[in-house]
């Protein structure tokens, strides 16, 4: 008889602690209805988020994927292509760029309608876009603003100042020869001047023929060992970097040969140069001045073509990266979730609800003990 008493009050314990909240069911729902209709005035009254996103795609380096390739073991490393884009993405230079692109400092979308400086500028933004390197390889640029419009802007401009960013080899060699191009036209033109006055105050024809085949084959050789210092230079920049291995090979054997005839044609010159020096004052003088113009034209000839290459190499280096998708304005706010907030309003509702409750029993039961 025992045991079953001690059953039945086990299965009515249960109902016990339910029987604080059943008696006091109004205070319950009225928490509730106030916890939820907390959460839905904070959504509405919150503002809209919108949310946009813009994928790009960074390419392997061919030349690097080659080397990989032949390596006996396979070879995996952290730094990958979109480590690089990734960085100049989350970069403060590119940030400003984007604010003076768009104006944001006078968009009161952007500002809230405050007054803010340059650094909280920058802070306010880099919280708004997020950077993401994807398992494929891709990078995402998100960002959140107050108008979908906003965030699409956003992102589009950070995808196009990119291409300003990005230091590939070809771009170096441009900006390099461009400032060698200005800076040889320069020496061209005084070496042309000086010539000139030099020509104005001399008498040529009193150079023998033997003067001036030894000053013409100078300025030969000047331009041969430049031709040549210039492919030395690129086949040893080709043995540097990666490569498959025939052509490692190839432009090994190339160097040793280019080397080789470098030091033929030095020769050459330090004995002419040695006949030259010993000829009039008027031949020397001449003989360095013409094989400075001839060097200086050549120089520059080459540094042109050099340029007109790499332009056309440039052109070609679009394919960096490949922007897979382009920000579009997307209407569905991601925040504040209403119905979410709402549930959560109302949770927390009851969860007060059900502690007052259980405190009112408590109290109730102390009164009734005293």
């Amino acid at each position: 008889m025992e045991e079953r008493e001690a059953h039945k009050s086990h299965d009515l314990n249960p109902v016990r602690s339910l029987l604080p909240l059943i008696l006091r069911w109004r205070l319950v729902i009225l928490c509730t209805f106030i916890g939820a209709t907390c959460g839905l005035v904070v959504s509405l009254l919150l503002p809209r988020i919108y949310e946009s996103r813009a994928t790009l795609f960074p390419q392997q380096s061919r030349s690097l994927t080659s080397l990989l390739s032949q390596l006996p073991t396979p070879l995996n490393t952290s730094v990958t292509p979109s480590s690089y884009y990734t960085s100049l993405l989350k970069s403060d230079t590119l940030l400003i760029r984007t604010m003076k692109k768009l104006k944001l400092l006078q968009n009161r979308q952007f500002t809230n309608g405050e007054r803010i400086d340059l650094s909280r500028a920058i802070r306010r933004l880099r919280k708004a876009v997020n950077i993401k390197e994807n398992r494929d390889g891709s990078v995402s640029i998100v960002v959140r603003a107050r108008s979908p419009y906003l965030a699409a802007q956003i992102a589009n401009t950070m995808l196009d100042l990119l291409g300003g960013l990005v230091q590939t080899a070809s771009k170096s060699k441009v900006a390099f020869i461009s400032q060698k191009l200005r800076d040889t036209a320069d020496e061209l033109r005084q070496a042309e001047d000086e010539m000139k006055r030099f020509l104005e105050t001399n008498d040529i024809a009193a150079i023998d023929e033997q003067s001036k085949a030894i000053i013409q084959e100078l300025s030969e050789l000047d331009g041969r060992l430049l031709a040549v210092d210039v492919e030395l230079q690129e086949v040893s920049s080709r043995l540097q970097n990666a490569g498959d291995l025939e052509s490692l090979v190839e432009d090994e054997v190339r160097k040793r040969a280019l080397e080789s005839s470098r030091e033929l044609i030095v020769n050459r010159k330090s004995v002419l140069q040695d006949r030259l020096s010993s000829l009039p004052r008027v031949a020397t003088e001449y003989g360095r001045l013409k094989r400075r113009v001839e060097l200086l034209n050549q120089t520059y000839s080459l540094l042109t073509q050099q340029y007109q290459l790499e332009r056309i190499t440039q052109q070609g280096e679009g394919g960096d990266y490949q922007v897979i998708d382009r920000a579009r304005p997307d209407k569905q706010k991601v925040a504040p979730r209403t119905v979410l907030n709402t549930a959560l309003g109302g949770l927390i509702g009851l969860i007060a609800a059900v502690v007052a409750a259980s405190l009112l029993a408590s109290i109730d039961t102390g009164r009734r003990a005293q």
